[in-house]
């Protein structure tokens, strides 16, 4: 492209941005130079290195990557000096450590963007030396290497904004009609509007204007988009109206577009392809049975089909995919826990027909959020995420483990079905990535190029460095970056980057094949950047990528299943959440269940998730390998304080709410330091504002319960300390009974937070730092507070907040909150604890002294059972196996205000903690 059609495309944009309505809705043109390149410094790793310098072209634009304080760009010049930093360190845990750090040198670069694509090459000149780039490369062919290799130069795709605006755009959906037009669908969110869907097309080089397909204001989550046998361009979009989330869809049929169909009344994770033929396939999840099963319908250019269904296990089946073979087979594709972790399952839908079941990844190892494309020959190429064995089981610190955490390694596997049989590539697609991206890459998208060469998109993780100074919760610890590789002479090309492509984990991406280009791609991104990570405006970007050359055939062998392998974790689990889940206790009138839960996870949306996983992981992991009947994520200030993660959480529970089987919370964490505490805040309805920490606050110079209890008060919410006996813990000086009626006695990612010498505590150099925030302090100076265990970052499958419910919804979870019907357990163990009428939690008076009755149930034989009274150990019981009654009176109970409660220990080293019950003796 010459200088002048550069020029005339930018003055296109600015004009029609001059009668946009405000930004992102405007007709957006994109360039026609599809490549920059990527220079990187320092592969040697050297410190101390100055590779300051010029480039001698004027028609360059220059961005710096990976630039930090010390570094700047100037008119085609810059300065940049590597240097030895300390990062946050995620190594493989094969035993979950406390957030450790290391130091280490980055490599740093420019990105180049060319006005123009030079016959010539592009000279860099640096402090190290002198080396020229020759532009006749792109994304996909080997780097170059200059200066001995201590400079690496990668051709990387130039991309295009589409959607510059306030709104936060998410979920892209692309397809290439038959006309050549890219038809594109995305959701939008607006902090005072709500949602919208939108599609818009691109032809001549121009993105039209968004169209809005939805009401304004809505609850929607993902799009889909296809194209019909008429050549109708269909959208479809999950919504919520009333309590559920249905599909909803609409058609363009060349001149505008037809009226909103309903096509299920219960459906997400949906996903939507056309046959050779033009039917439309379009498979989802629902939970009308009671768990997520995959359905499909059928349109076949005059009417939808009922609906059908694919899966019907009881266990929970997730997030389906599409892939149509050259002959007009149809295969579904998805994720299913049937076997106690995910297995990838298919079913191919031939000549009107369902066929049987057959798997694709179905080792012990975590193997979910499948992509799949069929090649030229009739190949089923599938690409997933390739996780752990056991998967979201015993993981916590200082503990006997049987599992590994939600990303304690996920990686990027392609395998190719053909004739019946799995096999893959003979060169690995780990080997494109880097060694320091290779723990954890994730969440594939597949597609070939018009010379049936595959690409695999994928996010990596990348570590940051620590701020010097400041508040380290303003910084990020990781951002996840857009990469892509494609096979090139039987090996994965090096991973591409796209500068452009920094967001969160689980950011989509859809890709399609051009016929007459190359891999046209759809992001969004929120522009986080290096060093401090911190999301800024979500947006959607655009690229092109050139197809390869036609290459022989893929060189396949037969696939090897992941060998690094875990031995079977709680064989009898599912009998065990049975037991504690068919338990009733009845109290007066009334009977109550037990639901087991967590109310204290993180996702990546807090500053410091990097090892916690996407924000659906935290329900696969709670519904599927927790077995949980509830769940609160409580990421840090709602996800600093953005609009639209506040949003997204509150959606997210609505969205996994499975009426009597499954219920979230609507929560997050208020972080705020010792003395004034970290607090998990609850809400049984959707919509609460979220309450800032002003300075004074955060520094100490007010009292949390000043701003917090009011606020509860007003929104009807209640509050839970955690973490209590550290530095981001309490020293109980604010306390309202309730408003802050419970507390995490133990948290599966550091301690018991009962009492220093309890069993799970702090060492004791630890803990006397803190001494006012042990939980018995609390007890101690009269507040009654109830106990739950929650995990908080990184651990699984160790911590269990027992409520008794009379009703399993938010109300109700509340309520016994309130009532301080809970208890604290590190497995599936129930505790029943009474004084006469009166059940744990409780405070009353007696005229006499009453008789204290113990119930407990556990997974293992029980070692020891200890009846504790006002801090002190008063009666113990040995085990008598894994259940264990018996009545106690306390003969010398005091006059005055007396409190009891129950310690349980297994012979495993499982433990149980109940609530106190209080007691006052005239």
């Amino acid at each position: 492209m010459n200088r002048l059609m550069l020029f005339v495309g930018i003055a296109v944009v600015a004009v029609l941005a001059m009668f946009s309505p405000r930004g992102g809705s405007a007709p957006i043109a994109t360039p026609k130079t599809t490549v920059e390149y990527l220079v990187q410094f320092g592969q040697d790793g050297a410190a101390d290195v100055d590779w300051s310098g010029s480039v001698t072209r004027s028609d360059v634009r220059l961005t710096g990557w990976q630039f930090d304080s010390g570094d700047e760009i100037g008119a085609g010049t810059w300065k940049c000096r590597m240097r030895r930093q300390n990062y946050w360190d995620t190594p493989y845990e094969r035993r979950m450590q406390p957030t450790s750090q290391r130091e280490k040198v980055s490599p740093k670069g420019l990105l180049i963007e060319l006005g123009d694509i030079p016959s010539s090459p592009v000279r860099i000149n640096t402090a190290q030396g002198t080396f020229d780039i020759a532009t006749n490369f792109a994304p996909g062919d080997a780097p170059r290497e200059f200066l001995g290799g201590r400079v690496r130069v990668t051709a990387v795709p130039a991309s295009t904004n589409l959607t510059p605006g306030p709104d936060a755009e998410d979920f892209p959906s692309m397809i290439e009609a038959r006309d050549g037009t890219l038809w594109l669908a995305y959701q939008a969110y607006r902090t005072d509007k709500g949602d919208q869907v939108y599609a818009r097309r691109l032809a001549n080089g121009v993105w039209s204007a968004p169209e809005p397909l939805a009401g304004a204001g809505g609850d929607y989550y993902r799009t889909a988009i296809a194209q019909d046998g008429s050549g109708k361009i269909w959208v479809v979009w999950s919504a919520r109206e009333g309590t559920d989330f249905g599909l909803y869809a609409r058609a363009f049929d060349g001149k505008a577009w037809g009226e909103r169909q309903r096509l299920t009344d219960s459906g997400l994770n949906h996903a939507m392809a056309s046959d050779t033929a033009g039917h439309l396939y379009l498979a989802y999840q629902s939970a009308r049975s009671g768990n997520f099963d995959i359905y499909l319908r059928i349109y076949d250019g005059r009417k939808w089909s009922n609906e059908i269904q694919i899966s019907a296990d009881p266990a929970n089946d997730w997030e389906p995919a599409i892939a149509v073979a050259p002959d007009g087979r149809v295969t579904i594709l998805w994720d299913t826990y049937s076997a106690g972790n995910y297995d990838v399952m298919a079913r191919t839908w031939t000549n009107g027909q369902l066929g049987p079941l057959f798997p694709i990844a179905a080792s012990g190892a975590f193997e979910a959020r499948v992509s799949a494309q069929y090649d030229r020959q009739g190949r089923l190429w599938a690409a997933w995420d390739q996780g752990d064995w056991n998967w979201g089981k015993d993981y916590g610190y200082e503990i006997p483990e049987t599992g590994r955490g939600l990303l304690t390694r996920r990686q990027v596997r392609v395998g190719v079905l053909s004739n019946g049989r799995m096999q893959e590539t003979r060169s690995p697609i780990a080997e494109s990535v880097p060694e320091d991206s290779r723990q954890v890459f994730h969440r594939p998208s597949i597609v070939f190029d018009r010379n049936d060469n595959p690409w695999v998109f994928f996010r990596t993780r990348v570590n940051l460095p620590q701020a010097k100074g400041g508040n380290a919760a303003t910084v990020f610890r990781a951002l996840w970056r857009l990469e892509a590789t494609t096979l090139r002479n039987g090996s994965w090309s090096p991973m591409i980057e796209f500068p452009q492509g920094t967001g969160r984990i689980d950011l989509a991406v859809t890709v399609v094949q051009q016929h007459a280009g190359g891999i046209a791609a759809v992001w969004a991104t929120d522009g986080r950047d290096w060093p401090s990570g911190g999301p800024r405006q979500q947006d959607l970007e655009f690229a092109v990528l050139p197809a390869g050359q036609p290459a022989p055939p893929a060189e396949l062998i037969a696939f090897q299943p992941p060998a690094d392998n875990l031995p079977g974790s709680h064989p009898n689990e599912g009998r065990d959440i049975q037991r504690v889940r068919a338990y009733r206790a009845k109290i007066g009138a009334q009977t109550f269940r037990i639901a087991r839960g967590d109310i204290h996870r993180h996702t990546d949306l807090s500053w410091d998730g990097n090892r916690d996983g996407s924000l659906d992981d935290s329900y696969r992991y709670a519904m599927d390998a927790a077995g949980f009947d509830f769940v609160g994520v409580c990421d840090h200030e709602a996800g600093q304080s953005i609009p639209y993660n506040w949003s997204r959480l509150q959606k997210a529970v609505d969205m996994y709410t499975i009426p009597g089987r499954f219920t979230p919370l609507y929560s997050y964490e208020r972080s705020v330091k010792w003395p004034n505490g970290h607090r998990n805040v609850f809400f049984s309805v959707r919509g609460k504002p979220v309450l800032e920490v002003p300075e004074a606050e955060a520094t100490g110079e007010a009292n949390t319960g000043k701003a917090l209890f009011p606020y509860l008060r007003q929104y009807d919410g209640i509050s839970s300390p955690h973490t209590s006996a550290s530095g981001m813990g309490t020293d109980f000086r604010d306390s309202d009974a309730a408003i802050e009626p419970v507390v995490e006695i133990y948290q599966g990612y550091r301690s018991n937070f009962e009492t220093l010498g309890a069993p799970r505590s702090p060492t004791r150099k630890e803990g006397s730092r803190f001494t006012a925030g042990f939980v018995q302090n609390a007890w101690a100076r009269g507040l009654k507070l109830g106990v739950q265990a929650s995990s908080d970052h990184v651990s699984t499958h160790i911590s269990y907040a027992g409520l008794y419910v009379d009703r399993l919804d938010r109300d109700g979870l509340i309520a016994a909150m309130r009532a301080r019907r809970t208890y604290a357990a590190t497995d599936n163990i129930l505790v029943d604890l009474r004084m006469g009428d009166h059940f744990m939690g409780e405070s009353f008076s007696a005229p006499a002294v009453l008789p204290l009755s113990v119930f407990v149930s556990g997974t293992q034989e029980i070692a020891l059972v200890e009846v504790i009274h006002n801090n002190k150990i008063v009666y113990s019981v040995p085990g008598q196996g894994a259940e264990m009654k018996f009545v106690w009176t306390d003969k010398e109970a005091p006059r005055g205000q007396n409190y009891y409660y129950v310690r349980v220990q297994q012979k495993d080293g499982q433990l149980c903690w109940s609530s106190p019950i209080w007691v006052e003796y005239p």
